[in-house]
């Protein structure tokens, strides 16, 4: 058929060729207008034809002068904070809302109707199979039901909070005087955290550990690459020809991810049986999943185990380690409040310096240290943007009609910024938000960090609590500065992250 195809297409005449052009690019022009809701602005990149897809590459993939979240902060920003459309080449199409109960109507009440589009999971499935984070209905439910024993009071107490303050003692131990890229000590941090928490896997990447890093920096490069596939249609020939770039970036580092995580899944296998002393008082992520399929009298796949090893990394390593990144910036930007937290880390402490905090030394204890934690992620967002479809034609409250098959974003960056929620205030660094009464007034959906409804982080309040420990810890030990001269540079990513260069700053022992 396509060499008949070819034939018919060198057989016509040039006037023949040019009016079925003509009509190809008319037809995903259709495609694109067609599927424009009524009274809603455009994207000041769309473009008829293309949509916003040549300018979004250029900016986001080419120049590297702006992200996605950014662009549509700007968008929404040109567009006086109102919804917006943006498509690409292929008829794509998306909406943009930025209105807190516009929101809620896609994450809480008409959740069932806004899915993880296939696009999204096709582009992600290298990296986070069919995890928690990469799936819809009952094999994300199932994952969130297991995974929701994890993650409650007694754990948080008894168990996490030991495993934070422990790896927080390491942390102060490596940093010295002079100049150090905090953002690789905190991802370090966390990662070996998780590792412990989730896996029981000790790890030592805070102390440089070679095979420990080389995953940690695969598993970056995986991620800040993987998300040029939603700007280029044809990344599947890419990924195939191994014709990008950016395609053999992915493949050469999920090699050595495959391959570091596989370690971690034979350890609980016999050949292709759960081991038994395996599961034998195994309170970890691991062993949550495998006892649960024992007593289900169910088998879950090494690639299932596999899948959600990775996903709970990213959860347990990526976002934590982002938002202590981005309390270390604005710390240093903001020295009154880097007063505010020394002197609460001594209070904390009571000169016990050298003893590991746990959850009863900081529980109601520490409204300082968590007011900046949760100010750092309204600026920040560890996941600045997000993004589903609609299965059916829907209406938001806002009054906006949306066509079936329409993809739907809602970016964290943008709403924790806007006004009409937030104040006249919302792009300034203000942790007394987060203070007294005042916090109450806030709910998930003007503050979307967390994500929201039946999605709501399972983490929340152990990234809370390991960034809480992390703080007080690390400013009971040490004052920083900015260094002059350096710049900062977010890059895109699957979160919020800084190039390699991280964030340098001055460590000066108190």
């Amino acid at each position: 058929k396509a060499t008949v195809s070819v034939l018919y297409w060198y057989n016509m005449d040039f006037y023949a060729r040019l009016l079925l052009l003509f009509v190809a690019v008319g037809l995903v022009a259709y495609k694109i207008r067609a599927r424009v809701p009524d009274g809603i602005l455009r994207s000041s990149t769309f473009h008829t034809f293309v949509g916003s897809t040549f300018v979004m590459k250029k900016q986001i993939l080419r120049e590297k002068t702006i992200t996605p979240p950014e662009f549509n902060l700007v968008e929404l920003q040109k567009n006086g904070w109102k919804a917006f459309v943006w498509g690409h080449l292929g008829g794509k199409m998306g909406l943009t809302v930025v209105e807190p109960e516009d929101v809620k109507f896609i994450l809480k009440d008409n959740f069932n109707n806004f899915l993880k589009a296939d696009d999204f999971l096709e582009c992600m499935e290298g990296l986070l199979g069919g995890g928690i984070f990469n799936s819809n209905g009952d094999q994300w439910k199932e994952q969130r039901v297991v995974a929701a024993h994890m993650f409650n009071r007694r754990q948080l107490r008894d168990r996490m909070s030991h495993v934070f303050g422990t790896h927080a003692q390491e942390m102060v131990q490596i940093v010295k005087k002079g100049n150090l890229n905090v953002q690789t000590l905190f991802y370090h941090y966390t990662f070996d955290a998780i590792n412990s928490i989730a896996f029981n896997k000790s790890v030592s990447s805070m102390k440089g550990n070679e095979r420990d890093c080389e995953f940690q920096n695969a598993f970056d490069l995986v991620q800040s690459n993987v998300i040029t596939r939603f700007f280029v249609p044809w990344w599947k020939l890419h990924r195939y020809f191994q014709s990008s770039e950016e395609e053999r970036v992915i493949k050469d580092n999920m090699d050595i991810i495959d391959r570091y995580v596989a370690e971690v899944v034979e350890s609980y296998y016999d050949g292709d049986e759960i081991k038994e002393e395996a599961l034998a008082g195994d309170q970890t992520m691991t062993g949550l999943f495998l006892d649960h399929a024992k007593s289900e009298n169910k088998k879950y796949s090494k690639k299932f185990i596999r899948d959600m090893i990775l996903n709970f990394v990213i959860a347990g390593r990526d976002t934590t380690g982002s938002a202590l990144t981005s309390c270390v910036e604005l710390l240093t930007q903001h020295p009154e409040w880097q007063d505010k937290l020394i002197e609460e880390a001594k209070l904390v402490f009571a000169g016990n310096l050298q003893e590991p905090l746990t959850f009863d030394d900081i529980e109601g204890k520490s409204p300082v240290a968590e007011a900046v934690f949760m100010e750092a992620l309204r600026l920040h967002p560890s996941v600045p943007g997000n993004e589903k479809i609609s299965v059916k034609d829907t209406t938001f409250p806002s009054g906006v009609k949306l066509p079936a098959g329409t993809h739907v974003t809602w970016v964290p960056l943008a709403t924790n910024r806007y006004k009409k929620a937030w104040g006249e205030d919302a792009d300034e660094f203000n942790p007394t938000r987060w203070m007294g009464e005042k916090a109450a007034t806030y709910n998930d959906y003007m503050y979307s960090t967390f994500n929201a409804g039946p999605r709501l982080c399972l983490g929340k309040n152990m990234a809370v609590l390991e960034g809480k420990i992390a703080l007080l810890t690390l400013f009971a030990h040490y004052r920083f500065f900015p260094v002059s001269g350096f710049t900062p540079k977010l890059i895109t990513s699957v979160t919020w992250q800084l190039n390699s260069d991280g964030l340098e700053v001055e460590a000066v022992p108190l």
